[in-house]
């Protein structure tokens, strides 16, 4: 009761609990999905870095296989196999001793190489023929015998004594021809040639005396050619 004698109505403690108003929502927290798009920002960055990849990859020719040796003395047991003296038995019929050959098969320190030697004689012992083949083989950036075959042979200038290219016989050739003697005309013809990985050698060598018919390059040449090609030809697998 105040001083006046009226009734101050009652205070009530509890009557803002019913008419205030709720607190608001708490806000929703985003980090899960910053978390999340980074995530998938950096899968899809990942995704586009290996496509670039596999893509600059594959614009990128294959490499090219290494090609095999064009020549192979492996299948030769007698280098004497690769030589055909029929030729030369025209001015020589009777062989003279045995073939002599030679085979030096692919080693660490060596590419292999083989030789082959046949002599012919006839009724006059001066008159003889004789056929002489080589064959050198070279790995990789060694220089072939071919170079060195050429420097020395074509280096033998004079009377007497001429060269010339060859065309048909491996990709590079030449022959030389060498005429000497007095009582006997000796005649010496060679011929020489590289392809791929092997350097080719042939050499007639004929003795014919004075009396006889001498030796001439245009039937000669034809001679070496064909061994040269036989040579190759078996080097080759081609019978």
């Amino acid at each position: 009761m105040t001083d006046n004698g009226r009734e101050e109505p009652p205070t009530n403690p509890f009557a803002a609990v019913g008419y205030g108003y709720p607190p608001p929502p708490p806000k929703p927290r985003r980090t899960g999905w910053i978390i999340g798009g980074i995530a998938a920002l950096v899968v899809v960055l990942g995704a586009g870095i290996a496509v670039g990849v596999v893509a600059g990859q594959s614009s990128e020719p294959p490499p090219k296989p290494v090609a095999a040796p064009g020549y192979s003395m492996d299948n030769v047991a007698n280098a004497c196999d690769l030589v055909d003296p029929a030729a030369l038995k025209k001015w020589s019929p009777t062989p003279k001793g045995q073939p002599e050959h030679k085979e030096v098969r692919p080693s660490e320190h060596d590419a292999g190489r083989l030789s082959c030697q046949l002599r012919y004689t006839g009724d006059d012992l001066l008159n003889s023929a004789e056929i002489l083949l080589d064959v050198d083989f070279t790995e990789g950036t060694a220089p072939s015998s071919y170079e060195s075959w050429k420097r020395g042979t074509l280096a033998k200038t004079g009377e007497g004594k001429a060269s010339g290219p060859i065309t048909g016989v491996g990709t590079e050739g030449f022959w030389h021809s060498e005429v000497y003697g007095e009582l006997v005309a000796n005649t010496r013809y060679v011929l020489c040639a590289v392809d791929q990985n092997v350097s080719v050698r042939v050499r007639l060598n004929f003795s014919r005396t004075r009396e006889v018919a001498q030796m001439h390059r245009a039937e000669v040449q034809p001679i070496a050619e064909a061994q040269a090609r036989k040579a190759l030809n078996g080097l080759k697998g081609i019978r």
